[in-house]
């Protein structure tokens, strides 16, 4: 499922997948060993691939990876406050 948009807080992200779920989750656990908070900046999406990368394109999450994390992690419909925004 690629991601299509998403906005964030600090590891609190709002995913919005291709199929329209939106999805508010805490990234830290998935990606906090990789991905330092001040670099929670360089996040953008990989059009081709739909997935999110970090640190120009050095660390990235695969869109499937992502989707179920955020499932079994996260809550659907909630608002974020919006600290960043990228389009896919």
């Amino acid at each position: 499922m690629k991601l299509k948009n998403f906005q964030n807080n600090g590891f609190e992200f709002s995913l919005l997948f291709a199929n329209g779920d939106n999805i508010i989750v805490n990234l830290r656990d998935l990606i906090g060993e990789y991905v330092s908070e001040s670099d929670l900046s360089s996040a953008v999406i990989d059009s081709e691939w739909g997935c999110i990368e970090f640190c120009n394109g050095n660390i990235d999450i695969e869109p499937s990876t992502l989707y179920h994390y955020a499932l079994k992690n996260g809550d659907f419909n909630k608002q974020s406050s919006n600290k960043s925004l990228q389009t896919a």
